[in-house]
């Protein structure tokens, strides 16, 4: 299984099944023998996707109207396939699209990956769908970060607008790593110059 492949199945588990998505990316990387690149890729995917969810489905609605009821593993494809589309800059769309169809045949059939190569160019050529098209601040705001609205609209009520889409953004940032010293064994310096050479 390749990289992307990974990723869906490990979504599949942690929506499908309530898997824990550390464990179930742990499992994914060590199933895949992975290398620290690859291994990267596919947690950015799968943590990503996971915490832009409900954006990336405002996003697909419009381009899923026609579209019969799908199989979960589908919607799964095409959201993971659009995060790298909208969120990564290093994966180019159509290495990402082509890859998706390649998943999109060997689980399922013609039809189904036409839909999905369908969806994803249809989405290259016009866009994305204006969030502004949600009236609704509070509403806007939970889609846009990907928050329960209950939640948005309780912080509102609590810390005002601003701040709470201040708190909704800060949620998305990665967080930064840390580390501390035992100084029993190395000074700070000379465990930051240990950390320098092993790259």
């Amino acid at each position: 299984m390749n990289v992307r492949e990974l990723a869906l199945e490990t979504l599949l588990a942690i929506e499908q099944q309530g898997a824990y998505s550390h464990l179930e990316l742990n499992e994914a990387i060590r199933k895949g023998r992975l290398d620290g690149r690859d291994a990267a890729l596919l947690t950015e995917i799968v943590y990503g996707t996971v915490q832009r969810r409900d954006t990336l489905d405002y996003y697909l609605a419009p381009f899923l109207r026609k579209a019969r009821r799908l199989e979960p593993w589908v919607r799964m494809l095409l959201r993971l396939t659009l995060y790298q589309m909208v969120y990564l800059d290093r994966v180019p769309d159509h290495a990402a699209i082509f890859e998706a169809v390649e998943i999109a045949k060997r689980r399922g059939h013609r039809g189904i990956a036409s839909l999905v190569n369908g969806v994803l160019r249809t989405i290259g050529r016009e866009g994305l769908p204006s969030l502004e098209a949600i009236h609704d601040s509070g509403k806007r705001l939970a889609v846009a970060t990907s928050h329960p609205e209950w939640l948005v609209r309780r912080w509102i009520g609590q810390y005002g607008f601003e701040e709470t889409a201040r708190m909704c953004e800060t949620n998305l940032r990665p967080p930064q790593s840390t580390a501390r010293v035992n100084r029993l064994r190395a000074t700070v310096e000379e465990a930051l110059d240990r950390r320098r050479a092993e790259g």
